[in-house]
């Protein structure tokens, strides 16, 4: 559910005026891998897939976008479901229903632009917004794919923010000495925000940021946590 402003500025008064909250620890398991996840980027709506078929130019499409209910509609087969199924996967989905029609078929199958996957980067760089998640990507990355920095960037805090079941998981990141943590993978969904110099509290830059997230009473109040372990 999404938060009301009422209670979201009495979070942060909370927050201001008392002890950080005890929300305990980051998740019990941690998410965070600087190893790339291939298998984090299955078809889903709204990507867009190519696909022929050797010897039948009639029946492939140069770009047929995966509907809601996770479907491709193919010429003579119909609609194939390939939601959740990855590239390798989707191509064996489609072969098989062209075997009942073609003797044979040989299929290539590529994804032409991932519609179903984004991560954002907010805050001060140069190119701020959602970026199209259709590749492994680290946080140094992302940075880049965003621009980089303005000049009034605080390049040694950037926050990573994800979402981990009805938790928060979160990390701070010097740009300037990235070390292991500055490779991070994202994932889909993840929020990277770059701090401004001499901004404040972290809470009262990126609360605005996050209003049209989904978010949770235990999100708001782990951003008021993170507040404790920034410079303010």
């Amino acid at each position: 559910m999404k938060l009301a402003l009422p209670l979201v500025l009495a979070l942060i008064a909370a927050g201001c005026a008392s002890a950080p909250l005890d929300l305990g620890p980051k998740p019990a398991v941690s998410t965070l891998s600087t190893t790339p996840d291939w298998t984090a980027f299955p078809l889903g709506p709204n990507d867009v897939v190519r696909v022929g078929v050797y010897g039948q130019p009639d029946l492939g499409s140069l770009g047929t976008r995966v509907d809601m209910e996770g479907n491709l509609s193919l010429p003579l087969v119909g609609a194939v479901q390939v939601a959740g199924l990855s590239t390798v996967q989707a191509r064996e989905a489609v072969t098989a229903a062209y075997a009942r029609f073609v003797v044979d078929p040989r299929i290539d199958l590529s994804v032409v632009t991932h519609g179903a996957r984004r991560f954002y980067v907010y805050g001060e760089v140069a190119r701020p917004g959602a970026l199209e998640l259709d590749r492994p990507v680290n946080v140094m990355q992302a940075l880049a794919l965003a621009g980089g920095f303005t000049p009034k960037a605080d390049r040694d805090e950037v926050v990573l923010l994800r979402g981990v079941a009805t938790e928060l998981e979160w990390e701070i990141l010097d740009a300037e000495d990235p070390n292991t943590r500055g490779f991070l993978a994202l994932r889909a969904d993840d929020v990277l925000f770059v701090r401004r110099s001499n901004a404040g509290k972290f809470s009262d830059e990126v609360l605005p940021y996050l209003a049209g997230f989904s978010a949770s009473l235990s999100t708001v109040a782990t951003i008021l946590l993170i507040d404790d372990q920034l410079k303010n």
